[in-house]
């Protein structure tokens, strides 16, 4: 933003002398066409920044009334303020021209957001010199929790901790009342902030530095926080009650009322820390310490169940223990005496799920169908079923209703994370195109991508049924399906048959007889070689290549490898030196076969440690995944070369890879042969940063490694591999779902039976996996007997968490 006068310059200005500058500056900029309206945005904020000028240099021109273009600009920028955070200085203008009288606002959330990110800096003296501004804006801040770009955390975290700064310079001069910004930081924390924007109200309030007089004052916002829906704010709430405790400052018949809802925190610290505040006030109400035992006794972590009961024991309510028994955790109810009936899971692992065969399109559902893949064109079943329906001639007439939203999904790809080349964007391409209206084409960096475009593009080549379409489930297209079918069409589709042989079900093919057919074809159905003469040239080397990719996956030499190592980033912070810990990885792809269009499935001979293009893809494929995933059902790790990268950096990265997801379920619902690339997929995903990515690849255990798709064991030594870059904490979580999954608890034991011999002994988070072995070992009755476990259990020593599970579970 350029120098703007002060209020203190322009205060007493007429405004319609300013309005008339400004319709002055503005008359050239009116009329303009502009290819952005960011641009004419931009020209008319210029106006307004010279006729300000002007205005305080005194300089009169003619008056004139509000310009009908300003309060739709001043609204457009607080909006765009409000939500992005880049525009450092806009706020400070707009707010000029609110206190001169050039236009009326209501401090509204929109308002409040656009000054947290575009105030700009020396806010404590734009506070100090505009108090209107303090009342309507910055006592408002505590109850606006913001999002995205625009928020006290983020601004602060990328602005270099400005706001958190006025805020002290701010109570330090008196200028705000320093209890009610204590209070309002207290206030905050109760609303339902996500805890990354809840946080910077607990570290404002601890950097104010509250002395005990003042926390104690506020003993009632603190005990309301013990049921806050934030874990962190629990947790901050505890610390400073006990603080309060050891200081006799604290209210205890009030605080031991409030403390139940802190015992049911998923964080065992937290909930033991609430414990421990409760027996330190034990005695005041014995009623009120029993109910927030008995509240503890539900915590899913045994060592919150075993204090609670300690304490229920101690004061003698024996009952309370005996009404939950049976739903604590098994070591509990032993050490109680409660004999644990041993149930051995004996269900059946989860089958593996297979894709059905949605319905065929027909000119009455055509329409609808093609309109739901220009918005997801994900689901493989859906778009084959619409291809193989816009076959027929005529059947484009049904689509005409559809040529405006096909353009739309053209033109927003290059909009999308996905990037011009989104699938449901080639979905409107092949739409317009059947309307004679060819869009300007995208093609895909990789090879397999544009095998996909050009089949799509191939519908028209003939009138007859696609080869491709599956009619088994799980993608598969049955042998007697496609001699049915080459046999009504004697000139197939090139790409429309590679695909139909890459998808050929293994069987059902020795029944067949077929000598009319491509010799391609009947090497595929029977694997006879190929009659002299009868190996093409250069032009049908596809078909014979997808033939044999027809019989079975990638040989050993064939197959991608992966290979990991861990790297630590170290970096110094308030004086002391910091590291945290990577995995890093290198896929590397054999293949000496020129990389070809119709020839999919050949990645060619590459290493990949880094993002690239071409062979191994880590750029966002959205809607592509499930599709490459569908090409070659009989192998897995031909889609993971293109699309697992972006898994196996999930641990690390801190920002949400949308593929992962897609990944993880792709990987789950293939058919084909696993490899090293899946159980990495697979590893990595359950070691995810996010959330949500893990409860994806928690559902691709149960289907994969129960039914030993994937080897438990190899899966425990790549988690191994990589424990000191993905925390175990990770891990705990992921296992404990899978345990209450059908068949899978026996899978969850055999991988935890390889993986913990693997770690050092004072691995951090090894005791909660022990924790889980050991709990399933007594709910399945389930003894250990590995010898390389016993031997590594032995080793595990003294009074630690971990040495006292290990001796459980050596009984």
């Amino acid at each position: 933003m350029t120098d703007l006068p002060t209020y203190s310059e322009l205060r007493g200005i007429d405004v319609d002398v300013i309005y008339g500058l400004m319709v002055q500056h503005a008359e050239p900029v009116v009329p303009s066409t502009f290819e952005f309206a960011r641009q004419r945005d931009a020209a008319l904020t210029e106006s307004i920044d010279h006729a300000l000028r002007e205005a305080a240099a005194g300089r009169a021109g003619d008056g004139a009334t509000k310009p009908r273009w300003l309060d739709g600009l001043v609204q457009r920028e607080l909006a765009t303020a409000s939500r992005t955070f880049w525009s450092r200085g806009s706020f400070a203008r707009i707010r000029l021209l609110e206190r001169i009288g050039l236009v009326a606002l209501v401090p509204d959330d929109t308002y409040v957001l656009a000054m947290v990110s575009a105030l700009g800096p020396h806010k404590a003296a734009a506070f100090r010199a505009d108090p209107e501004l303090v009342q309507n804006g910055l006592w408002r801040v505590f109850d606006i929790e913001g999002g995205g770009q625009v928020s006290l955390t983020n601004v602060d975290r990328f602005g270099g901790g400005e706001w958190r700064a006025a805020f002290l310079e701010l109570t330090a001069d008196g200028t705000l009342d320093r209890a009610g910004v204590l209070a309002a930081c207290l206030t905050a924390l109760s609303r339902d902030f996500a805890a990354y924007r809840a946080g910077w109200f607990s570290a404002t309030f601890l950097a104010l530095e509250p002395s005990t007089d003042e926390i104690c004052r506020l003993q009632a916002e603190l005990r309301r926080l013990l049921a806050a829906p934030v874990a962190a704010t629990v947790a901050f709430a505890l610390k400073h009650l006990t603080m309060l405790q050891k200081a006799s400052a604290i209210d205890a018949e009030e605080t031991l009322q409030a403390l139940a809802p802190a015992t049911s925190v998923k964080a065992k610290g937290t909930a033991l820390a609430a414990l421990r505040l409760t027996k330190s006030l034990a005695g005041v109400d014995e009623p009120a310490t029993s109910t927030v035992a008995t509240a503890a006794l539900h915590h899913p972590h045994a060592d919150v169940q075993q204090a609670a009961v300690e304490m229920l024991q101690e004061s003698g309510h024996h009952q309370q223990i005996a009404t939950v028994v049976d739903r604590m955790a098994p070591s509990i109810q032993r050490e109680l005496g409660v004999g644990v009936t041993a149930v051995p899971d004996s269900a059946l692992p989860n089958a593996q799920p297979r894709s059905d065969i949605p319905a065929a399109a027909t000119r009455v559902d055509l329409a609808e169908r093609t309109a739901a893949l220009l918005e997801d064109a994900s689901d493989v079943g859906e778009f084959e079923s619409v291809l193989a329906a816009l076959v027929s001639p005529g059947s484009e007439d049904v689509l005409s209703p559809l040529r405006r939203r096909a353009r739309a999904a053209v033109a927003r790809g290059a909009r999308t994370d996905f990037g011009g080349t989104w699938l449901p964007g080639q979905v409107g391409r092949l739409v317009l195109g059947l309307l004679g209206e060819p869009a300007p084409p995208a093609a895909p960096d990789a090879p397999a991508l544009r095998f996909l475009t050009r089949r799509s593009g191939e519908l028209r080549d003939s009138s007859a049924p696609l080869l491709a379409t599956p009619d088994l489930p799980g993608g598969w297209v049955s042998p007697k399906m496609l001699v049915d079918r080459l046999t009504a069409d004697p000139h197939p589709r090139h790409h429309d048959l590679v695909a139909a042989l890459l998808r050929l079900h293994p069987d059902g093919r020795a029944t067949l007889s077929a000598p009319h057919l491509p010799a391609a074809v009947r090497f595929a159905l029977d694997g006879g070689g190929p009659a002299a003469g009868e190996r093409p040239g250069d032009s049908e080397t596809a078909l014979w290549l997808a033939a044999e990719r027809s019989r079975g996956p990638y040989c050993d030499s064939e197959l991608p490898s992966v290979d990991g190592d861990n790297w630590a980033h170290t970096w110094q912070e308030k004086g002391r030196e910091r590291r945290s810990w990577h995995a890093r990885f290198t896929i590397a792809t054999t293949g000496s076969t020129p990389l070809s269009d119709d020839r999919p499935t050949e990645l060619g001979a590459r290493q990949s440690d880094g993002y690239e293009t071409g062979n191994v893809s880590t750029w966002v494929l959205g809607d592509w995944v499930t599709h490459l995933a569908a090409l070659w059902p009989h192998d897995a790790e031909h889609f993971l070369a293109l699309t697992c990268r972006t898994v196996l950096e999930s641990p690390s990265c801190s920002q949400t890879a949308h593929d992962v997801p897609r990944v993880l379920d792709a990987l789950a619902r293939h058919p084909g042969r696993m490899g090293a690339l899946a159980t990495h997929t697979l590893a990595a995903g359950l070691s995810s940063a996010e959330r949500n990515h893990r409860l994806h690849a928690v559902d691709a255990f149960v289907d994969l490694v129960p039914t030993g798709r994937i080897a438990a064991p190899d899966l425990a030594s790549v988690l191994a591999t990589h424990a000191q870059a993905w925390p175990a904490t990770r891990w705990v979580e992921d296992l404990t779902s899978i345990t209450q999954a059908s068949g899978a608890a026996a899978a969850v034991v055999e991988v935890l039976t390889y993986l913990l011999p693997q770690l050092p002994t004072d691995h951090r988070g090894l005791n909660s996996l022990l924790d889980v072995l050991r709990d399933e070992s007594i709910r399945s009755g389930w003894d250990v007997t590995d010898p390389a476990l016993l031997q590594w259990l032995g080793r595990l020593h003294g009074t630690s968490a971990a040495a006292k599970t290990a001796r459980q579970l050596l009984r």
